[in-house]
């Protein structure tokens, strides 16, 4: 089952970009970006991260490893 999940980027000023990331309820401010692209692709890539975590397989790496 997939978690629910929602992007939100909000245009605060000239150039600049901030992103949310609602996931499985709960909601993630993810900082500010010099466009709403780049703000986009870093909310799928959090969203892709937390559902890896949800499905029980925290991070691909490992500290201290490689």
């Amino acid at each position: 089952m997939k978690a629910s999940s929602s992007i939100i980027v909000d245009e605060v000023g000239s150039q600049k970009f901030t992103l949310a990331v609602v996931f499985d309820g709960q909601r993630f401010e993810c900082g500010s970006y010099i466009s709403r692209a780049a703000a986009m692709q870093a909310g799928r890539l959090f969203i892709q991260r937390k559902e890896g975590e949800a499905a029980g397989g925290r991070t691909k790496r490992k500290p201290g490893k490689g």
